[in-house]
């Protein structure tokens, strides 16, 4: 089996279609409500190489602004949005399964209690999915179908990371995400995923989700301090 490499139609992780490089096909849909309050993100998977993306913006979007509209005021609550809080509410009910008729997943981003992530029909706290690598790190382990652990590597500011390896002594790079370049040599962004993960990018998919927009929040509150550094 040979890996892939998924293209971003846009530069931002919360809200994207992945385009399989190699045919053109859409192979993930991310989609995440603009409001000053994520409540849900949804990754849809395309199971047929025919069906066309939900929409494909070419445009150069960067992940600035992701939790407020575009004038930074909260707007009245559509009825996407009460549907959203209805079923976030439901989650924090302590269901044990939750129907994903409509996706692989469901990220449940919360301000006041633990973020929740849906997958496979189970409801779990991202801390018990996808646990942080040491209290100060910015890294994120989880356990694949396989049963082998998995390790979200962050690295400098500027780098290419993150970079996802085994937890083994080998560190075998499994996917890498190489960022957008918009000058020179004109490239979008990309998630590059070797044969011996192509059983598991469901997996691969959601879990660059949560650990790409930690990253990005992180830079960005550096730059906002004076930190350095650069998207």
């Amino acid at each position: 089996m040979s890996g892939c490499t998924l293209q971003f139609s846009r530069n931002s992780p919360l809200r994207t279609t992945l385009v399989d490089e190699a045919t053109g096909h859409p192979k993930y849909q991310i989609d995440t409500p603009r409001k000053i309050a994520r409540s849900v993100t949804r990754i849809r998977r395309f199971d047929s190489p025919t069906q066309p993306p939900l929409h494909q913006d070419d445009d150069v979007d960067s992940d600035s602004g992701d939790d407020i509209t575009d004038k930074g005021k909260k707007k009245s609550e559509s009825k996407e949005d009460k549907h959203n809080r209805e079923e976030a509410d439901e989650a924090d009910g302590g269901a044990e399964l939750l129907e994903t008729s409509d996706g692989i997943a469901r990220i449940y981003w919360k301000w006041f209690s633990p973020d929740r992530i849906v997958f496979q029909g189970k409801i779990t706290t991202r801390s018990e999915f996808l646990p942080k690598c040491g209290k100060m790190s910015g890294s994120y382990m989880f356990t694949g179908p396989d049963g082998i652990e998995y390790r979200w590597a962050m690295g400098a500011m500027g780098m290419n990371y993150p970079k996802l390896v085994t937890t083994d002594e080998k560190k075998t790079v499994i996917a890498e995400f190489h960022r957008a370049h918009y000058f020179m040599k004109r490239r979008k962004a990309r998630l590059e995923v070797q044969p011996a993960g192509m059983h598991m990018l469901d997996y691969i998919v959601l879990t660059f989700v949560f650990a790409e927009d930690k990253r990005r929040e992180r830079e960005r509150r550096a730059n906002s301090s004076g930190g350095g550094g650069g998207p």
